[in-house]
């Protein structure tokens, strides 16, 4: 056989290996430029390590109560094993930490949240454009309706948002674990068409940094989001009541500056 057909075939049957054992989330593309802006901030590195740590199982002895769903000894040792056949970090993060590896950037506050990722809203909206507040299951304390009632405007919403991870299940399917959940204020800029058409999530992420590092210096505890909102890619700021309600006003502008400071740096750039 020659030395070439010997290659075709390999590589017909390295592609056929793939399509079998598939990783458990689709890599992102492009995402060398924002790895390499955490790699450089010392600040980024120590956020990212913490965020894994805080995800590993504390001592039995330490007295802490651990938050996240533990999996079962024989589900760790199965997703660890796929993880190495498949070569999938993510898989392995998750028997590990609970979290994949876009888990941990996110819940490190490192790169934005998606606006309702998967198909599942994140923010919930309890107003809608016109400020009227939307009847939900979620309760609204009647204080914190008279402060949205005051400052309602355009672009700006009452809603509800939270942080999630990912773990393996029993029969190692992926559930959702949904945390740091806060009610607060949204506040929502659209993004010019010719910015996302053109660059991969990965690449609006990184082009995002430098706003995402400015909103958690000035606004720490503050959710950034991007993706598909009301059928336009936006860029948005949430601020829970819980962190931001002195001063929201101000908070509120704050926010609406960093995305306006966003937005022209991504059309410049």
């Amino acid at each position: 056989m020659l030395k070439e057909d010997f290659l075709y075939l390999f590589a017909q049957r390295t592609r056929k290996e793939v399509r079998i054992m598939p990783t458990i989330f689709p890599r992102e593309e492009k995402a060398e430029a924002l790895f390499d802006k955490i790699a450089k901030d010392p600040r980024a590195c120590k956020r990212l390590m913490d965020a894994f740590y805080e995800g590993i199982a504390c001592d039995e002895d330490s007295g802490v109560e651990e938050e996240r769903v533990l999996v079962d000894k024989q589900v760790f040792t199965n997703a660890l094993f796929t993880a190495y056949k498949n070569k999938d970090l993510s898989a392995f993060l998750m028997a590990v930490c609970g979290n994949s590896m876009f888990d941990l950037l996110r819940n490190a506050f490192l790169i934005p949240l998606r606006f309702n990722d998967k198909g599942k809203e994140n923010p919930i909206l309890l107003s809608d454009e016109n400020g009227n507040i939307i009847e939900s299951d979620i309760h609204i304390p009647d204080l914190k309706k008279h402060m949205f009632n005051k400052i309602v405007k355009k672009n700006l919403y009452l809603a509800y948002g939270f942080l999630e991870q990912h773990s393996f299940k029993e029969d190692m399917s992926i559930q959702t674990i949904q945390n740091e959940s806060h009610l607060g204020i949204l506040v929502v800029q659209e993004m010019p068409e010719e910015v996302h058409e053109k660059l991969s999530d990965a690449q609006i992420y990184s082009g995002l940094w430098d706003s995402m590092m400015k909103l958690e210096d000035l606004l720490y505890n503050a959710f950034f989001y991007c993706g598909d909102f009301k059928g336009k890619y936006c860029v948005g700021v949430f601020l829970p009541f819980t962190h931001f309600e002195h001063n929201l006003e101000k908070n509120i502008e704050v926010s609406n500056s960093i995305l306006y400071e966003c937005i022209q740096k991504m059309l410049n750039d």
